[in-house]
């Protein structure tokens, strides 16, 4: 068995990665008496963490297949994400992870080669890993390492950019009809007050507004998470598109996957 550990910026991400690797036969883990041995020192054995009740438990979500192990962490931020690698690594493993990646958004405010050169210098201040110079490639040291910055190394944009080129293959009426209402939104047709629109308002406030809409359609009541986890929009001739290709690759190449 292979193991991996791979940090990304939040949920909808850990769900992401999920359901790319479900095209590999991986299978969420929830049981913890199932659980490889390897795992046992990152899951907390007290709770709350850290004194705060409202803290979500830092326990990574796992996905395991026949051959590879993987456990990925939601750090809440790229401010975090080096924290949580560093904890992985000086967490009581039987042995260093064969693989260490990381995926995360390229903010409109900061240009991708940015974000990656700043998450790279955080990652080699905390840890002594072999990172690449360049975001979306894998280095050949042990462990294996790379970063992905979300939707595709070059171009601004966030996981939505990602989720709403699959929609307009799987859901397409449907995302014309939630364009639509965003787009009367953005023109003020609705009267909303500045402080109404304070998250829509930032740059990928749209975007994450159209996958909004189209979950809660898909899955009322329920997390986007959820949406991204059972339905359509990871299946098909939307796994064939360029961007969501470029991310399997990386994957691939992180874990050694046929």
């Amino acid at each position: 068995m292979r193991y991996a550990c791979l940090v990304v910026e939040g949920p909808h991400d850990v769900e992401f990665v999920g359901r790319l690797l479900k095209t590999h036969q991986f299978k969420r883990e929830n049981n913890e008496s199932r659980l490889d041995p390897y795992w046992r020192p990152l899951v907390p054995t007290r709770f709350p963490d850290g004194g705060d009740l409202s803290r979500r438990v830092p326990v990574p979500t796992f996905f395991v297949s026949d051959t590879v192990s993987v456990a990925v962490h939601a750090s809440g931020g790229d401010s975090e994400i080096a924290n949580r690698v560093e904890e992985t690594l000086q967490a009581a493993l039987p042995t260093l992870p064969d693989a260490v990646g990381v995926l995360l958004d390229a903010d409109l405010a900061v240009p991708p080669v940015a974000r990656f050169i700043a998450v790279r210098k955080a990652l080699l201040d905390k840890v002594n890993l072999a990172l690449p110079a360049q975001p979306g490639l894998v280095s050949a040291a042990s462990p294996r390492c790379g970063i992905f910055v979300l939707p595709d190394n070059v171009n601004a944009g966030t996981l939505e950019s990602l989720l709403l080129e699959c929609a307009d293959l799987q859901y397409p009426a449907l995302l014309a009809e939630v364009r639509s209402l965003v787009g009367k939104v953005q023109a003020g047709v609705h009267a909303l007050t500045p402080d109404d629109l304070k998250d829509f308002n930032k740059p990928a406030g749209p975007h994450k507004a159209m996958v909004a809409c189209m979950a809660g359609i898909l899955r009322p009541g329920k997390a986007i998470q959820v949406s991204i986890q059972d339905n359509r929009w990871l299946e098909g001739t939307a796994l064939d598109l360029p961007r969501i290709s470029a991310v399997r690759q990386f994957l691939r190449e992180l874990l050694l996957l046929p």
